[in-house]
């Protein structure tokens, strides 16, 4: 079962080779190319 991730920070994201694809109200949407298509994570940076 596929989940959606969430970062800590955008560099977490970025060294796991996802992409800025958008910004949120408290970080990020952030996204990557797979075999499937693309997978979507979200960056929180709301402590």
């Amino acid at each position: 079962m596929a989940g959606l991730m969430v970062f800590r920070s955008l560099a977490d994201a970025l060294r796991a080779g996802f992409q800025i694809y958008d910004r949120t109200s408290d970080g990020y949407l952030v996204r990557t190319r797979t075999s499937s298509g693309w997978a979507m994570a979200l960056v929180s940076s709301k402590q």
